[in-house]
């Protein structure tokens, strides 16, 4: 794990904390809102969608999570978890998602239930407020949402699980976490030799450092026989998530203002969430089991929106007014 502190032979640089007045609030902020330690706080992150989708399936295909039949009805599942099977594993290190445990206890994710209605032949949702039960007197609503309203409670249907700590007491306030804040580990020497030497033209070193990555993450040897740029950047997507990377690599890369454009039609630019239902059909033998449905994060509708002056510093007047020669930087 990159958080153990002794003989960790990932972690090159860190900011390290200690429970002797130096610790940090980050557990408390982001535990799951029935596993909390405190009467606040938690869900201070909400992880969307389009971040779970980027971790891939083992056998190398895109991530994204199958919902919908071919003929268009949902697929059915036995539970929650059973979604994210066979996924890339560094998912379950970063992310919380239904089905998943912290400190060996189960997450209670679920946003309602989907009733048949025989008369018009389609579900019907049912939801109320968190840990409710319907009338079959089994789960309603989960204790930890996904809920549009409420507070310290995820709407995107994730939790953060990076960093978080398993020590009792570490998510309560006046008490905190020793983790320690990575800023480089070994991964990112991996990855940045990897995209360096794609950029150079040397794609078989480019590759056997990103193969070295994923099969360190848990894909098995030479998982990828080939490589593009596009597939370097999602890498240290889902290796690096909430390591404080992704947003100057957009930057560095000149893409923010591409993905993140405003478009509120862009599946990049919008905030998904994965919201699962339990259905209730007595008698038939979908009932009790479970489907998901994506859809935009009740509490993110705008589409992320970089502008272009975000690429600049501003330089101030005074500095401007000190040294003629100084040119202002575009778009400020």
């Amino acid at each position: 794990a990159i958080t153990k502190k002794q003989t960790n032979p990932e972690v090159i640089w860190v900011r390290d904390f200690t429970l002797n007045g130096k610790y940090h609030n980050w557990t408390y902020e982001m535990t799951p809102r029935s596993l909390r330690e405190d009467n606040q706080a938690g869900s201070a992150l909400s992880p969307s969608l389009n971040l779970v989708e980027s971790f891939e399936y083992l056998d190398g295909s895109p991530g994204v999570l199958n919902t919908r039949a071919a003929d268009g009805d949902f697929v059915y599942y036995d539970d929650p978890g059973a979604i994210f099977a066979n996924k890339d594993p560094r998912l379950r290190g970063t992310i919380i998602y239904p089905g998943a445990e912290f400190r060996g206890k189960a997450v209670s994710i679920q946003a309602g239930v989907l009733v048949w209605n025989e008369q018009i032949q389609q579900y019907e949702e049912v939801t109320s407020h968190l840990g409710s039960t319907y009338t079959d007197g089994r789960l309603l609503v989960g204790f930890d949402g996904p809920h549009p309203s409420e507070f310290d409670v995820s709407n995107t249907g994730f939790y953060v699980r990076k960093f978080l700590d398993p020590r009792p007491g570490s998510g309560q306030r006046g008490q905190g976490t020793d983790v320690w804040w990575i800023r480089f580990r070994y991964a990112e020497i991996l990855l940045n030799a990897g995209e360096a030497a794609f950029e150079l033209g040397r794609a078989g070193e480019a590759l056997a450092y990103v193969n070295q990555v994923r099969d360190r993450a848990g894909f098995g040897p030479n998982s990828l026989s080939s490589l593009t740029i596009d597939r370097i950047r999602n890498e240290r997507r889902v290796e690096l998530a909430f390591e404080n990377h992704r947003f100057y690599d957009m930057k560095r890369w000149r893409l923010a203002h591409e993905v993140w454009d405003g478009d509120g039609q862009s599946p990049d630019a919008i905030v998904y969430a994965l919201w699962p239902y339990r259905i209730v059909r007595p008698g038939d033998g979908r009932d009790g089991k479970y489907v998901f449905v994506k859809k935009v994060a009740p509490r993110f509708r705008d589409p992320r929106f970089f502008r272009m002056g975000n690429y600049y510093s501003q330089i101030s007047d005074n500095i401007i007014s000190a040294n003629p020669k100084i040119v202002r930087n575009p778009f400020h």
